[in-house]
């Protein structure tokens, strides 16, 4: 699934460039998407949903693992059936557990404040990224323990670091088997996504494609090999973040994904938090609405 973060941050980061050019812009034909629909707008964009949509389905398919003409429409999603195995990022979630608790006890509000009031934070991953009505900004998951540490401990715990990553992953592993319910409906929400969708379809760069060139099924990309790797549908993709890195032997965040896709791509990564990044997490996320959490997810 690397292909589409690459075409995902080559859209964010070279469209800056071209519109300081002064470059016309242009985009892949748009999917009809309904964003309400969660990750089962699928079975209208791909259809493969109807191979990975629970885990149950996933494992009558998983004789395809390892064959390049089906393992792609499994999603990926066999990676997450490894959840219960021993893998880095149940290493990596240990660490994140233990600061999340020594930063607890010296300063009891900051749970509240990532739970925005809420103490008890299993479920809380599912709600972000969410708008803030005080700032009127969207917040993402990572975002928001960055305000917290600031705010009650007067920690600069930075969205990309690896404190701040680790932290992020024993949240959303409270929320693991908890289906995403980010609130497309609210307007500012529905406003990032759309934003969003139009960085996924815009096309950027040397090579002149967009995201949408290797992960739409009207063009001929998706599903082909790509150095090493097939490109996929970009649904239920959030719901692993942040997830192991095997091939990195470290935990990535979606965000942080986005920015290395860029320098592969030889562009210009842009610094986690950037709203570009944030209403790129926002489409996705309203694609992976409905599908559950897995934490910690490896790839």
């Amino acid at each position: 699934m690397g292909g589409v973060l690459a075409a995902i941050a080559l859209a964010a980061g070279a469209g800056t460039v071209a519109a300081q050019q002064g470059g016309a812009q242009e985009y892949v034909p748009f999917d009809d998407i309904d964003p309400t629909l969660g990750y089962r707008a699928d079975m209208e964009f791909s259809g493969t949903v109807r191979y990975w949509k629970d885990e149950e389905t996933l494992r009558q398919y998983l004789s395809w693992v390892g064959d390049p003409e089906n393992e792609w429409k499994l999603n990926y999603k066999h990676r997450d059936l490894e959840y219960d195995d021993l893998h880095g990022g149940h290493f990596y979630l240990e660490e994140g557990e233990e600061a999340f608790r020594k930063l607890s006890e010296r300063h009891p509000e900051f749970p509240r404040c990532v739970g925005w009031g809420e103490t008890d934070l299993v479920g809380a991953a599912t709600r972000y990224p969410r708008h803030d009505s005080e700032t009127n900004t969207i917040v993402t998951l990572e975002s928001r323990i960055e305000h917290c540490a600031k705010a009650i401990a007067e920690q600069e715990i930075p969205q990309g670091s690896p404190g701040n990553t680790r932290l992020a992953l024993y949240v959303k592993s409270l929320s693991h088997g908890m289906p995403i319910n980010m609130e497309i409906g609210q307007p500012e929400l529905r406003m990032a996504y759309e934003r969003g969708k139009g960085l996924f379809y815009r096309k950027v760069g040397q090579f002149n494609f967009a995201c949408a060139t290797c992960h739409s099924p009207g063009t001929p990309v998706m599903g082909q090999r790509l150095r090493g790797q097939v490109s996929t549908t970009p649904f239920a993709f959030a719901a692993h973040f942040p997830t192991y890195r095997s091939a990195r032997g470290t935990v990535e965040t979606l965000q942080t994904r986005i920015g290395l896709c860029s320098r592969q791509m030889r562009v210009m990564p842009l610094r986690p938090g950037d709203p570009a990044y944030v209403d790129l997490e926002v489409f996705l996320t309203a694609l992976s609405n409905g599908y559950p959490i897995v934490s910690p997810g490896v790839r």
